[in-house]
């Protein structure tokens, strides 16, 4: 089992700020989400919540936009990838089983939010269609966080993950989002 299927194991919010805050500490939160239409909502509330706990509300408005894609992919992408793959009867059974989990962690330096989903395939960045109303979430993510990838999971699936950097001097950074032309 890989340390990050070890560290999906617990479910809840982090303490309150200052309990277990010395210097090289990870803090974790974990939630589990359902598959429908609220999954996104619960998410950024999950983050909002976990980051006020960490006395990080700077980062809450960025980190919220790019947990509620990642759990849009994973609803969306993740958890039909699994399905179609999935030889069962009943793909029902696959979404009740495999919840998607965000998880958020935070060290001295960075927070770094996860969200896994039971499919083995990976995300891929690719050029936005202008006129689409859809297909921009990893652009979006890139241009937002720090930087962003994705990692098999030993069990089933993957998580895609994005970092932030923790500055003390200067708590927001400069984005690389680009106009549209």
């Amino acid at each position: 089992m890989s340390l990050l299927d070890q560290a999906l194991l617990p479910n809840g919010v982090p303490d309150e700020p200052g309990e277990d805050d010395r210097p090289g500490h990870l803090q974790l939160a974990v939630r589990n989400l359902h598959h429908d239409q609220y999954a996104a909502r619960a998410a950024r509330e999950f983050t909002s919540t976990s980051l006020r706990a960490w006395a990080l509300e700077h980062l809450i408005g960025d980190t919220a936009v790019v947990v509620s894609e990642l759990v849009t992919n994973a609803v969306r992408h993740g958890v039909d990838d699994a399905d179609d793959a999935d030889d069962a009867d009943d793909p029902a059974s696959v979404r009740s089983a495999e919840p998607v989990k965000v998880m958020i962690c935070r060290t001295e330096r960075s927070v770094v939010c996860a969200v896994t989903d039971p499919s083995p395939r990976g995300p891929q960045l690719r050029d936005p269609d202008y006129e689409a109303e859809n297909g921009r979430g990893l652009q979006v993510i890139q241009g937002i966080s720090h930087t962003w990838g994705w990692s098999p999971l030993q069990t089933r699936g993957k998580a895609v993950w994005a970092a932030f950097t923790i500055s003390p001097s200067s708590p927001a950074r400069e984005r690389r989002l680009e106009p549209c032309p």
